[in-house]
């Protein structure tokens, strides 16, 4: 009898301790998927992007215009008058232009201005409901490698909200484009945002956002099959706000196309025979004859230093003086050891 009690007692302890060890076990897991969360979270990685699709996707809106699909999203909200922004190439002869929250809520929209030269349209419409606007990012912060999202519609508007990951290819790239206004042929350098993305039709206007759901950009146009190019928020900035305040956009074709001292590596700087010591201006690889760079004296290997006074580091700088009326336009620019001012009357 007594033997058989010290059995069961055992048998007891071996349960109690395995229960322990249990316990443990399942609480250092515990710890370590914690720690693995964290440690995700410090290194600002993560592959969930719900939480961001699902804040901004009310904002984003789908665009008819006579029929014709395309996208755009809510800029501002004043009262019971929305401004929403979308790409002009898909609006610009459209005789009706109705927007789509959704697929429940329709109305008309109204084009009440565009800039030709960065193809973005302002749209109007008015509503009783408020609409929270995106929150606009920096483009200049972007690097190279980072996630975007875009939100739009492909096709036709049974695929409207479509989300689509992309990685920025470039942050600042300079095209070439050429454009007729009142029978005037313009060539001229437009900086954008390069995404390793695939344009779909109907993704023209769609926003660009970071991964803090920040518009950093708009999609307006595919390079080949392999990259998408955006005007960047800062540009869109600019723009939209003088349309909305009944200012007509200014755009000064300068004419170079470049690099930010800032952005290059050192090796860059010597192989330019550019000083290690110089952190800012503007790089000159190209200018267009007839600009007004060029009748300023501007060449290829010039580093613009400022421009009409504004000291040239970086995107912001640079749209602030493209988009500001002046009487004259002043360069300030290094060749060799040589700084160079030249004032030109605005015209």
């Amino acid at each position: 009898m007594k033997n058989n009690r010290l059995l069961y007692l055992l048998i007891i302890i071996v349960f109690v301790w395995l229960g322990f060890l249990t316990a443990s076990l399942n609480k250092q897991k515990q710890v370590d998927n914690t720690s693995i969360v964290t440690e995700i979270n410090v290194n600002g990685f993560s592959t969930d992007f719900t939480h961001i699709v699902e804040e901004n996707a009310p904002a984003v809106v789908s665009i008819s215009a006579d029929g014709a699909i395309q996208s755009g999203f809510v800029y501002k909200q004043d009262k019971d008058r929305v401004y929403i922004v979308t790409a002009y190439h898909g609006v610009a002869q459209a005789d009706s232009i109705t927007v789509y929250f959704g697929s429940s809520y329709i109305v008309n929209g109204e084009l009440i201005g565009h800039d030709i030269y960065t193809d973005i349209a302002v749209l109007a419409i008015n509503t009783p409901y408020e609409i929270a606007p995106l929150k606009l990012g920096d483009a200049s912060l972007l690097k190279k490698g980072e996630f975007v999202i875009s939100i739009g519609t492909p096709s036709s508007l049974d695929y409207a909200g479509t989300v689509s990951l992309a990685m920025i290819a470039d942050k600042n790239v300079t095209i070439e484009n050429i454009i007729s206004v009142e029978d005037e042929r313009y060539v001229y350098y437009l900086d954008m945002i390069e995404t390793d993305a695939e344009l779909k039709n109907g993704y023209s206007g769609s926003p660009i956002l970071n991964m803090a759901g920040e518009l950093v950009g708009m999609n307006t146009m595919s390079y080949n099959t392999d990259f998408a190019l955006g005007v960047s928020a800062n540009e869109i900035r600019v723009i939209t706000e003088n349309i909305i305040n009944d200012l007509e956009p200014i755009r000064y074709i300068i004419g170079v196309k470049g690099s930010y001292i800032r952005d290059m590596y050192n090796y860059e700087k010597v192989n330019l025979n550019i000083s290690l010591e110089t952190i800012s201006g503007l790089y000159v690889s190209k200018v267009r004859e007839g600009s007004l760079a060029y009748e300023a004296g501007i060449r290829a290997g010039d580093v613009i230093t400022a421009i009409n006074g504004i000291t040239i580091n970086g995107l912001n700088d640079y749209l602030s003086v493209i988009h500001t009326p002046v009487d004259n336009i002043s360069f300030d620019y290094v060749r060799g050891s040589d700084t160079i001012h030249q004032e030109l009357h605005n015209d």
